[in-house]
């Protein structure tokens, strides 16, 4: 959603609009996806240092022009959908240092350009542990950023005027929800085809936001 709302919207005033809906989703997610005992101090670890790079974020993105911003969004969309689209066979062992590095990335690009999942995702995407294991944390990661988010750009510079735009984004969130739901029920598609999809798409939301630019240019 960020790269073609950061047309309408300044960053601190979306961010909470875009995370509102990732904790919407994040919490009917959270009844299939239960984070296992053992990575819970590493999910905590994560969130906390996302928690303490992403005002830095917010601020660091207050001195960077509006079309910087754009093109960073679209660039970041499209580096990580097509990395995860080839495929990638870098395989990374987990660790402390690498859990708050990613935690940190994640929250300082969140903060700056409204974009937080993808150093997350890719780190624990190449880790050696089980995917059901990362999905689940990924998820709960993504839906405590998400909070610590909201608050974060409300204090600083958003205000509570992004309130209002929820009544058109929750139902939105769920509506797509529920199509999903509808389109899977009446065609078989396998897990790799449908992640193909979603990268596909999001390669062409980056893609198209910066046509945009370049025309608008």
């Amino acid at each position: 959603m960020t790269p073609l709302l950061m047309w309408i919207f300044p960053i601190p005033f979306l961010i909470p609009i875009v995370m509102c809906s990732e904790v919407f989703g994040g919490v009917l997610l959270s009844r299939q996806w239960k984070v296992h005992k053992d990575d819970r101090p590493r999910l905590w670890q994560m969130l906390f240092f996302s928690g303490v790079f992403l005002p830095v974020g917010i601020w660091l993105g207050r001195f960077i022009p509006p079309p910087i911003l754009k093109t960073s969004a679209s660039t970041v969309v499209i580096f990580f959908a097509s990395y995860l689209l080839l495929k990638p066979h870098v395989r990374l062992s987990a660790s402390v240092s690498l859990d708050c590095l990613a935690g940190g990335l994640s929250g300082l690009l969140l903060g700056s350009c409204g974009i937080g999942g993808p150093p997350a995702a890719l780190y624990l995407n190449s880790t050696d542990q089980p995917f059901e294991r990362m999905r689940s944390m990924l998820s709960h990661f993504v839906s405590g950023i998400s909070l610590f988010a909201i608050v974060a750009a409300s204090a600083m510079g958003g205000g509570l005027g992004w309130f209002a735009y929820l009544l058109f984004a929750i139902p939105a969130y769920w509506l797509g929800m529920r199509l999903a739901q509808a389109i899977l029920k009446t065609h078989s598609i396998s897990d790799g085809v449908l992640k193909r999809i979603c990268l596909l798409l999001l390669i062409g939301n980056g893609g198209f936001n910066l046509l945009l630019l370049l025309i608008s240019n």
